[in-house]
């Protein structure tokens, strides 16, 4: 079993959430057998509300998952208001605890700013590229719809979304 926790933010994208999970639950459908278990979590544990307005209350708060396999970063609109000293604090820590950190739209962001993507080779989602090449001038940013670098992923919004996590699923399974 793969275990998968979705780290989602206020005002994240339903469209890029779904694309991310949707395989995983197909793949456990089409294998009639549990190859991904996954939980929603918030930093506070408290419910948040996508860019359509769906409230989406999460299984617990960041602080209380244990370890597990994947940590699914997955900030949208609102972002600037998520990059805070708490979030990157709380990144920071559960770096520890996961062996992969993956940001989706503009989790990248918020994983940047927390120092996770130093040196490393990402991408962001086309609408913030260029000012994200520009505020994190530490980082190789290039214009790939998803990049996989060692233990960290990012992915460049909805439809990648839906790319990396096929090709997630064909690198796990």
């Amino acid at each position: 079993l793969t275990n998968i926790d979705f780290l989602v933010f206020d005002q994240f994208s339903n469209h890029c959430m779904a694309n991310c999970l949707e395989p995983f639950r197909a793949a456990n459908t089409l294998a009639a057998d549990q190859l991904y278990g996954w939980n929603i979590v918030t930093l506070d544990g408290k419910s948040v509300k996508s860019s359509s307005d769906l409230h989406l209350m999460p299984d617990q708060a960041l602080s209380d998952t244990t370890k597990a396999d994947f940590l699914f970063v997955i900030a949208s609109y609102d972002f600037r208001q998520h990059d805070t000293v708490n979030t990157r604090r709380a990144l920071r820590a559960a770096a520890s605890r996961y062996k992969t950190i993956v940001g989706l739209d503009a989790g990248p962001w918020l994983m940047a700013s927390a120092g996770l993507l130093d040196g490393r080779y990402c991408t962001v989602h086309w609408d913030i590229f260029d000012e994200f090449a520009e505020e994190f001038p530490n980082l190789i940013v290039d214009r790939q719809r998803f990049i996989w670098d060692a233990a960290l992923a990012t992915c460049g919004g909805a439809m990648p979304a839906l790319e990396l996590s096929l090709d997630f699923t064909r690198r796990v399974q």
